[in-house]
């Protein structure tokens, strides 16, 4: 089972000593880590550094010293240094094994990637069956993008390997892990992780920092299921060469493995285990369209149960992602520009006041607070202002849909002023009749879209932002127990997104669907598979409740069969985890029940994760640990601010029992009541908070953040505080029960802090 992950997340990670980092040329990069740099143990009886296999006596005994030298420039992180004297070695003694090991890591370390490729290559030409020049190959083609000669190179390392020169692989291993899971081929990242636990099972927290890596990466759900290699049973003449081959892939021998499983084919095209065993190894290999086809294989077999066949379809839809993330179709940014009309007799910034004074009055624009020193620093001329564009003007109760930002431009020296509409095409296609009404200008075609960022429709959808309309006076506070103008603002919104979402997405070409929309892949048995591969993966992980509910309302919308219940004694052994949230809780015994809460909220199951805590919730027998995780859980996904109101009480109660610091909690109410509109409990958080946690560090960083996305301005504050006999709660309740900062409970007007950023409390959460 892999840990929760942040899906999709490619960018640059630093992890422990082992970053990645994206090189000049568009690959991906490794900064120098012990793996690629360790210290030598310069001992004649100790192995060849250049992975020969033999000890140094009999290998490179000449070479002692020089060894000895280079060992203590790398100690000393002279590493410039030791390459320059390991290149002179290389040409006084060519052809040696140790000193073109020691160059390419150094290479390596010294983000010389083209020359450690070609040093790599020299090195493998020279000792074709060197498992370190082989690991080293793998590593340099793994730099280079290049994922699948990078696995077909380690795999042949760890078969050439010998106990002589498993240390130094497993080194070269640690970083391919990295690489592997950056580049997100999470079956060979995960493989290779697998494979260290086994030859070096010693360094337990080497192997938890390598499945953090892993995890971080971004973990697919249908793929965060570890799916084991299987046996075949029967008597059938062709599982002799099937057990050969499972032999030689439980011996890490994966490319054999492959090639056998690849020669029955034809003579078990229906054996679930063939197929099950070439996917996993595909995917161990960075094959995934490869595994992807063994999926699908695997799906359409006739003895396939439904749950199996949709599980292994949503396996070979996030794999084809994998072989191709950007493949069609795709919802990419776009950028379309128009030159502004002076009006005649106007020059200069006063034509330009004009213009924006008609966005400032058009009820779908509102102006936005944006960096001028992030377009400064990259040598760029700012905008003179940006604006938000919406869909329609908001109306009573009625949601306004975000389209597009504009950018003013005053008139620069090689240009006119402009102005350009910037957001994902679709909205801003809609938007540019809208801008180019209001200013009187005519917007041109998309720019070059190559480079341009893209996600996937149904991303693009659920990512739709909405302004609602503010009430044009400040409501009165809401009474306790009843719903804050917040919280019906927030509902508002939510009733926007999911309704756009449930009338568009069944229509909406998909690039998992092979570009059909849902509807449209309803009618072919396999493409619908896929679609409910799609909506059970919504439903289990979604990490919003009212997410996971909208897509239970699009099963039924499409025609889906009900999810049924599952009972079973063992759920984390007898039942894959995209199934978790049909089990029947109530039957779970206690321990169970826990395992699966735990297991389910770590590996990003949010559903499953919920209705255990419920379960939990209604036991006696539960512990007060037990049910502090249960209501932490609850109170996050809860929609409602009554609703965490009452969550937070429980957890006061079970503070108290548990001995357990309530600063958290205080700051956690103090959001709450802060968008509620409360502000009289307000002040009075604040005030415990200064007198019973004003030295905790945790507590303070969070109140800070709160504070900050209130609108509260902090420096100012911090000037109110220092005036004699003024405490820093008296300075702070004030700003928390203004009416400036009484704007938090609608996200309509500009709330900006001293640096532009607009700070409000809005995207429901």
């Amino acid at each position: 089972m892999w840990p929760a992950a942040a899906a999709g997340n490619r960018a640059v990670a630093f992890h422990g000593t082992m970053p990645l980092v994206h090189s000049g040329s568009g690959g991906t990069a490794l900064l120098p880590h012990s793996g690629l740099l360790p210290r030598m143990a310069i001992d004649t009886y100790a192995p060849c550094p250049g992975g020969t296999g033999k000890k140094i006596k009999f290998c490179c005994a000449d070479l002692v010293g020089d060894l000895e030298q280079l060992d203590r420039l790398i100690e000393g992180d002279q590493v410039s240094a030791a390459l320059d004297q390991v290149r002179r070695l290389a040409e006084k003694h060519p052809g040696r094994a140790c000193l073109m090991a020691t160059r390419t890591k150094l290479e390596l370390g010294t983000k010389q990637f083209a020359d450690a490729a070609a040093s790599s290559r020299a090195f493998l030409d020279a000792f074709p069956g060197n498992p370190l020049a082989l690991g080293q190959a793998a590593v340099t083609d793994a730099v280079a993008g290049n994922m699948q000669e990078a696995a077909a190179l380690f795999d042949k390392a760890r078969e050439a390997a010998s106990a002589e020169t498993i240390p130094e692989l497993v080194r070269v291993a640690a970083t391919l892990v990295q690489a592997a899971a950056q580049l997100g081929h999470i079956g060979f990242a995960q493989g290779v992780v697998d494979w260290i636990t086994e030859v070096a099972p010693g360094n337990e927290e080497e192997r938890r920092l390598l499945a953090a890596i892993v995890a971080s990466s971004g973990v697919p759900a249908a793929l965060r299921t570890k799916m084991p290699l299987e046996d075949a049973d029967g008597d059938a003449p062709w599982l002799p060469d099937f057990q050969l081959a499972l032999d030689h892939a439980r011996h890490w021998r994966l490319s054999r493995a492959l090639g056998g499983f690849r020669s029955l084919k034809a003579v078990a095209a229906g054996s679930r285990p063939l197929w099950t065993n070439i996917a996993v190894l595909c995917e161990m290999l960075a094959l995934p369209f490869e595994a992807s086809e063994a999926w699908l294989a695997l799906a359409r077999l006739p003895d396939a149960a439904p749950d199996d066949a949709v599980e292994a379809t949503g396996r070979a839809v996030a794999l084809e992602t994998e072989a191709n993330p950007d493949r069609s179709p795709v919802i990419r940014f776009a950028s379309r520009g128009a030159v502004l009309r002076v009006p005649a007799g106007e020059e200069g910034s006063a034509a330009l006041d004009l213009l924006e004074d008609t966005l400032r009055h058009d009820p779908r624009c509102e102006p936005a607070a944006f960096d001028r020193s992030a377009w400064v620093a990259r040598n760029a001329a700012p905008p003179r202002s940006v604006w938000r564009v919406y869909e329609t003007a908001p109306g009573d109760g009625r949601a306004a849909r975000l389209l597009a930002s504009l950018l003013v431009f005053a008139r620069q020296t090689d240009r006119e002023p402009e102005a350009v509409l910037q957001g994902f095409g679709p909205d801003v296609d809609t938007a540019a009749p809208i801008a180019a009404s209001v200013l009187g200008c005519e917007f041109g075609a998309e720019a070059d879209a190559a480079g341009m960022p893209a996600t996937t429709p149904t991303n693009w959808l659920l990512g739709s932002q909405f302004r609602m309309q503010a009430p044009s006076t400040r409501p009165p506070a809401a009474q306790p127990g009843e719903a804050s103008a917040f919280d019906t603002l927030m509902q508002q919104q939510r009733d926007a997104l999911w309704g756009r979402f449930l009338h568009v997405w069944p229509d909406t070409p998909l690039p998992e669907l092979l570009g059909k929309t849902p509807r449209q892949a309803l009618a072919d048995n396999d493409a619908a598979r896929r679609v409910e591969a799609l909506v059970t993966e919504g439903e289990a992980t979604s990490r919003r409740r009212d997410a996971a509910d909208a897509w239970t309302e699009m099963r039924g919308r499409l025609g889906l069969a009900p999810a049924a219940p599952i009972t079973a004694a063992h759920p984390l052994d007898e039942v894959p985890p995209l199934r978790w949230h049909r089990l029947d809780m109530q039957r779970l015994d206690l321990d169970q029940l826990r395992g699966v809460f735990v297991t389910a909220l770590d590996a990003g199951f949010e559903r499953a994760a919920e209705k255990a805590a419920e379960a939990l919730l209604a036991r006696s027998e539960a512990s007060p640990e037990d049910r502090w995780e249960s209501l932490g859980l609850l109170e996050d996904r809860a929609l409602s601010s009554v609703r965490k109101l009452e969550i937070l009480t429980e957890l006061r109660g079970l503070a108290a029992t548990l001995k357990a610091n309530d600063g958290m909690l205080d700051v956690t109410e103090l959001r709450v009541r802060m968008q509620r509109g409360d502000e009289a409990e307000s002040v009075r958080l604040l005030e415990h908070l200064r007198r019973d946690h004003g030295r905790d560090q945790r507590v303070l960083q969070a109140l800070t953040e709160v504070l900050m996305e209130a609108g509260v301005d902090l420096s100012a504050l911090a000037g109110r505080a220092a005036a004699p006999g003024m405490t820093p709660a008296a300075a702070a309740a004030p700003a928390a029960g203004s009416a400036e900062a009484g704007r938090i409970w609608t996200p309509g007007g500009e709330q900006a802090g001293p640096s532009g950023e607009k700070k409000v409390i809005w995207t429901p959460g």
